[in-house]
């Protein structure tokens, strides 16, 4: 299954479509465009869509964000559907301030994707599992 990059970015930039859900739980959410960043330790997700599955809270971290800052955020648990794959339990950050879904190493670590730059396509190789 493949996925055209956002062209709304310069350059553009891989994203998936996936759907979330409570952890081990139906997929109730989505689907909604998640950026892939193989730079992102964690994976982030607005607040709002955590409240909307009734994510679990897991605890209060402390984030680094890319510009140097620290802040403390919440980590949630959820469950992620990407093209047929599920994801069944993935501890996530909730955003509180963005819109943006960014699918960090923790989920994508998971998958095996193939990043065509020149066709600008992400490809998720093991859609069948």
């Amino acid at each position: 299954m493949s996925y055209p990059y956002l062209d709304t970015y310069h350059p553009p930039i891989p994203a998936l479509e996936i759907q979330l859900g409570y952890p081990g739980g139906a997929l109730t959410s989505g689907p909604v465009t998640a950026i892939v960043d193989s730079g992102a330790d964690g994976t982030l997700i607005p607040q709002s869509l955590l409240d909307d599955i009734a994510a679990p809270l897991v605890d209060e971290v402390r984030v680094h964000g890319p510009w140097g800052e620290w802040r403390r955020m919440q980590l949630f648990t959820v469950g992620i559907g990407i093209g047929g794959l599920r994801l069944p339990i993935v501890e996530v950050v909730g955003d509180d301030q963005g819109q943006e879904i960014i699918l960090g190493r923790n989920a994508i670590n998971q998958l095996r994707l193939l990043l065509d730059g020149p066709a600008e396509q992400v490809a998720i190789l093991d859609a069948e599992r």
